[in-house]
């Protein structure tokens, strides 16, 4: 497949543009290229600058870093630049900068793990004090859980019973969990007095 050739880009011959239209949208298209070109400039070498083009049609524009009013203030001599400090102190101020903000970064990231571990405690504190809560105020789901609970807790304390009575020269039962009656005369329970 040929290729067919193309202007490409020309050199443009500076003179007045005779078309309105045409000088409008070039102004358009190079004001915005102006404008990045100094904000790339105002990064890159920390300066100060400001920008004002008023359009063909009188429309003004205008960019500036920080700001157009503190540029111009400064050019005035009413203001001195915008940290207060003379331009040679900011270079060695900027490692400085980077390694606070690094560490405000590594703080910001370990508050927001804190937060998450807090966040999910409490999640499993609320999900907890529902078993502490009176049975009458319990719904169908929540009453099923605490007996499966307690059907769970009921095998294990059967269970180490178990184990400690064969532990024991005189093994006999210490509780009764059907009866909830002390197998041993001396332990009493008194259910109205758990609270």
């Amino acid at each position: 497949m040929e290729r067919k050739p193309n202007a490409g880009r020309k050199k443009i011959e500076m003179k007045l543009i005779q078309s309105s239209d045409a000088r409008q949208v070039t102004f358009s298209k190079r004001r915005s290229g102006l404008f990045k070109k100094a904000s790339e400039l105002a990064t890159l070498c920390q300066s100060e600058i400001a920008i004002i083009a008023f359009s063909p049609g009188g429309k003004a524009f205008s960019f500036g870093h920080p700001s157009v009013e503190a540029v111009i203030n400064r050019y005035d001599g009413q203001t001195q630049a915008v940290d207060g400090g003379d331009q040679d102190g900011q270079e060695g101020d900027l490692p400085e900068l980077i390694q606070r903000y690094n560490a405000l970064l590594d703080q910001l990231e370990v508050e927001k793990k804190r937060a998450e571990a807090i966040k999910n405690m409490l999640e499993e504190m609320k999900a907890k004090t529902w078993l502490l809560t009176p049975m009458e105020n319990l719904n169908l789901t929540q009453l099923q859980i605490v007996k499966v609970l307690m059907e769970n807790l009921k095998k294990r304390v059967n269970q180490r019973q178990e184990e400690l009575s064969k532990k024991s020269r005189n093994p006999r039962p210490f509780l009764d969990l059907n009866t909830v009656e002390a197998a041993d005369p001396s332990v009493s329970y008194n259910p109205t007095q758990m609270e």
